[in-house]
């Protein structure tokens, strides 16, 4: 029951990062897929969250109403997103933790800002490697994240004002669903 119960949970999270990313692709650089794959992280821990994350992500840049993505840039997109899931498994639980509402939404304000800017550099790296050669790598990879400063900027912000709270709301769920997480006994009467 407990793997039917994460397996479905796992293509839940990751059907919901790509109807989420489809959503709001109209919207340059405001997206709620980061903060997905990291709350997939959070609950799933960080190993089936990384996977949430690439299939969530892999999806999203495969079939965009945009258009799909080169494959290396889509790589790259798909690598990101399983960092961001997993970091969600491995950073997640301090955040919930944090003793105080301002330490919890700093904590949760660098984390989502970090991950974004590691998004934007590999992936404008890989795209500068995939489609030109006629200007300088770094002239280009910084034009792409000051594009990309928009979404750093949203996810801080959206990182700061929910991930914390939500969170600590999702706490007993991850605890229901990976007994032993958080320093809490498995209870030997459950089944697994």
């Amino acid at each position: 029951m407990r793997t039917t119960r994460l397996v479905l949970l796992a293509s839940l999270l990751a059907a919901m990062i790509f109807a989420a990313g489809q959503a709001l692709s109209g919207i340059p650089n405001v997206e709620l897929i980061t903060a997905l794959a990291f709350v997939s992280g959070y609950l799933l821990g960080p190993l089936l969250g990384a996977t949430v994350g690439a299939a969530g992500m892999g999806a999203h840049s495969l079939f965009n109403v945009l258009g799909a993505v080169a494959p290396p840039v889509w790589l790259a997109q798909v690598s990101c997103f399983a960092l961001i899931g997993c970091a969600g498994g491995i950073l997640g639980p301090a955040i919930a933790r944090a003793r105080g509402r301002v330490r919890a939404a700093a904590m949760a304000t660098a984390t989502g800002a970090a991950l974004v800017v590691v998004y934007q550099l590999v992936v404008n790296v890989v795209a500068f490697y995939t489609f030109t050669s006629d200007v300088e790598v770094w002239v280009y990879v910084w034009g792409g994240v000051a594009f990309g400063a928009v979404q750093v900027a949203w996810n801080a912000a959206f990182f700061a004002v929910a991930m914390p709270p939500m969170l600590r709301v999702l706490a007993r769920h991850r605890r229901e669903l990976r007994p032993g997480v958080d320093g809490q006994s498995r209870d030997p009467g459950r089944p697994r």
